[in-house]
């Protein structure tokens, strides 16, 4: 075997490039001015894709100037370097953001939950899982969902040793490295078709967990072995910053960021040598720029983009280039030396922000001011210290003692979980929450009718409205409801909501025996409807709602939201397509179907209501003391016209099937939800939130739906004209 080294020096100190860390300084402060205000850099996201072939390439550079004696030796050296570089200032981070998230958040369990997995490294994969939560916390809250990428590494890490010890890189030699190459160039084409198909089915997995990211690394790392191999012995191929951060802040070497700079000799296989213009490199880094200020949604091409220029610049950059002059101005190399501390930092103020002063003109200079001193202090004080200085004599108490502290740290979490968080939140944990105070006796509906509620989670609010249908109305509440399926049931998938094709078949299948349930307990009126001459009509026993998500199913566009369009209808006996018309047809068909079933049964089909988004999450639109200004889109709400053209689209589709069933009534809650003069949809009335989410109605919102729905089929001689039980605590406002 030919065994040429690839560093001309194995285990020394790396001569330090300084345009390595002013990269990593371009894609932090890409990430965090997008966490600010993504309008202000909309394609700022893609930072951490550059943090990511960053990192491959760096950390295959520690790997070669450092061949191992054998794969112990290689596993305890590599894993005692990453903890005494990663593990100090993320638990530092963690511990101090849990605390004060305890003091703004009254349910911070999810959350925490996130934080003591980044100790482990696996934050990535209860992020994915919440992504595919229904009723998931909004990550823009949470002051660990940074940590992801941190996660996304370090599983890199694990499996990344054992290919370079198994290739023979680990031992040195220009056929290891060689080795190396051809197995990672599979596994990167493999990891990038994974992503491609991934976003087209599960676009979270794609966003969150290694098989779709390990192409990114992967780049990196085959891009230090192509260098390397074509210009053996150069210097600056082999060698990586010291001091900077990848997107989870690993960093190459351990050679101080004091070092002088040595330059880079010869002339590279993709660039000019040193003291060129250096074209190409300065025109990869303003094309990378230009990519990350792009509108481009999370996808393959903008992904792809980022991940090829900055390959392009790491590969061509020479001193005595234009590029590299700017990737080495001073402030920018700093913020680079930096980057770890301040990745981790930034979305843990901003987070903790939204909670209580916000996000906005008046609170952005300080909050800056505030991220860079956390970040400086960090690294002065922890991140440097600790990574310089050898914890311990023997390699393997570094890891014994990473463990205990990661151990330690997840403890004191679960503990703020269990008992701390009841003990420090600071706030009012049911301002804006309405909650009538219940009376003494029990409300009995035992005489009266039922309002049945079927249908997916948006049928399901209404069941924290039941007490008050009761006291107020004098009526009884049933339900068949299934979250993700409305009745009729439908067959789709959609990777935002975590729906897909066999949760769509089970539970599916869980509402129909819900459903069937529940009509076996009716009791419907005769088809001929009340004696003539009752006063005021004596009402039918039971009257059916059907409530349900409509634009997750059926919005063509109205509503203009892109996790809504992706929804796919199919069909279960073939698994072929259906488009959404086809769906809705089929719907209506449905349902004319229970109305010839049950010709007795009144129906009412409940039209959409306002849908918010994650743009404001409902939970801070809740007044506190330490949320001074609110956030403003909570009193001012949404436009109403996108969501009544919506409506008038369902009406148009459904008038046909009204014409043939009389008692197939529809019921807008538009009107009580959204006063019609002002245009809008607002999320708070009377000081009570109507949500509690971004979609599903809170107890005061359903309430009031309740209330209108019940004096329409009052008017419309389904229910007696004077309520059965008189309300212990009334309708407020």
């Amino acid at each position: 075997m030919e065994r040429e080294a690839v560093s001309p020096s194995p285990g020394a100190p790396a001569p330090y490039r300084p345009e390595i860390d002013g990269l990593r300084a371009v894609a932090v402060l890409a990430v965090l001015v997008h966490h600010l205000n993504p309008r202000l850099l909309p394609g700022g996201y893609l930072g951490v894709d550059v943090f990511f072939v960053i990192s491959g390439f760096v950390i295959t550079a520690s790997l070669a100037r450092r061949p191992a004696a054998g794969l112990v030796d290689l596993m305890l050296t590599f894993y005692g370097r990453r903890i005494r570089r990663l593990l100090p200032a993320l638990l530092l981070c963690v511990l101090v953001s849990a605390v004060a998230l305890c003091l703004v958040n009254p349910e911070p369990g999810q959350m925490l939950g996130v934080g003591w997995r980044a100790l482990f490294g696996c934050s990535n994969l209860i992020l994915h899982k919440l992504a595919v939560d229904y009723f998931r916390p909004a990550a823009e809250l949470n002051p660990f969902t940074q940590t992801w990428s941190l996660g996304v590494e370090e599983q890199f890490y694990l499996l990344f040793p054992l290919l370079v010890w198994c290739s023979g890189f680990a031992r040195r030699g220009r056929a290891g490295s060689r080795r190396l190459l051809w197995l990672l160039l599979p596994l990167v084409i493999g990891s990038f078709a994974v992503f491609v198909w991934q976003l087209g089915v599960d676009a979270p997995a794609a966003y969150y967990l290694l098989p779709g990211r390990f192409w990114e690394l992967g780049v990196g790392s085959v891009l230090y072995l192509a260098l390397a191999l074509a210009r053996p012995g150069a210097a600056g191929w082999e060698v990586p910053s010291a001091g900077g951060a990848s997107a989870g802040g690993s960093s190459a070497g351990g050679s101080s960021a004091r070092s002088r700079p040595q330059e880079s000799p010869g002339l590279g296989p993709l660039g000019p040598g040193a003291g060129s213009i250096g074209v190409l490199p300065l025109v990869g880094l303003l094309a990378l720029v230009g990519v990350l200020l792009l509108p481009l949604p999370f996808a393959a091409l903008p992904v792809a983009s980022a991940v090829g220029l900055t390959a392009l610049v790491l590969g061509c950059l020479r001193p005595g280039q234009a590029a590299h002059g700017l990737l080495s101005w001073p402030p920018l190399v700093f913020l680079g030396l930096i980057s770890y501390s301040l990745y981790l930092w930034h979305w843990s103020v901003l987070a903790l922000a939204r909670w209580t002063v916000g996000v906005n003109a008046i609170t952005v200079g300080p909050l800056l001011a505030l991220i860079l001193g956390l970040a400086v202090l960090s690294w002065r004080l922890v991140e440097e210290p600790l990574r310089r200085n050898p914890w311990w004599p023997e390699r393997w108490q570094v890891l014994a003692t990473g463990v205990l502290l990661a151990a330690g740290g997840a403890a004191g979490l679960q503990g703020l979980t269990r008992y701390g968080s009841a003990a420090l939140f600071t706030g009012d944990r049911n301002a804006a929450v309405y909650n009538p105070a219940a009376p003494a006796a029990p409300c009995d509906s035992s005489r009266a009718g039922r309002l049945l509620l079927a249908g997916d989670s948006h049928a399901h609010v209404f069941q924290a409205a039941a007490d008050h249908l009761c006291r107020r109305h004098g009526l009884g509440y049933g339900e068949a409801a299934t979250v993700g399926v409305p009745y009729p049931v439908l067959h789709y998938t959609n990777p935002a909501t975590g729906m897909n094709r066999e949760e769509a078949l089970r539970f599916a299948l869980v509402e129909e025996e819900r459903w069937a349930a529940l009509l076996a307990t009716t009791t419907p009126p005769s088809p001929a409807g009340p004696p003539p001459g009752a006063k005021g009509g004596s009402g039918p026993k039971d009257i059916v709602v059907l409530a349900l998500r409509w634009p997750l199913y059926f919005d063509p566009g109205f509503l203009g939201d892109a996790s809504l369009g992706r929804t796919r209808h199919f069909d279960p006996a073939n698994d072929a397509p259906l488009s959404r018309q086809q769906a809705l047809e089929r719907w209506i068909a449905a349902v004319g179907q229970i109305a010839r079933d049950q010709p007795g049964l009144p129906i009412v089909l409940l039209l959409p209501t306002p849908e918010f988004g994650g743009e404001v999450p409902m939970q801070l639109c809740q007044p506190q003391w330490f949320r001074p200004w609110g956030e403003r889109a909570c009193g001012v709400g949404i436009e109403r016209r996108p969501l009544e053209r919506f409506s008038a689209h369902l009406q148009n589709q459904l008038r046909p099937l009204l014409a043939q069933h009389p008692k197939l009534l529809l019921h807008d809650p538009l009107p009580s939800l959204c006063p019609p003069r002002s245009g809008r949809c607002p999320r708070l009335r009377n000081g009570y939130l109507l949500y509690s989410d971004g979609d599903h109605l809170s107890r005061y919102g359903a309430s009031l739906v309740l209330d209108d729905l019940l004096a329409a089929l009052r008017r419309r001689r389904l229910l007696p004209r004077a309520p059965a039980a008189v309300p212990a605590a009334g309708r407020a406002g």
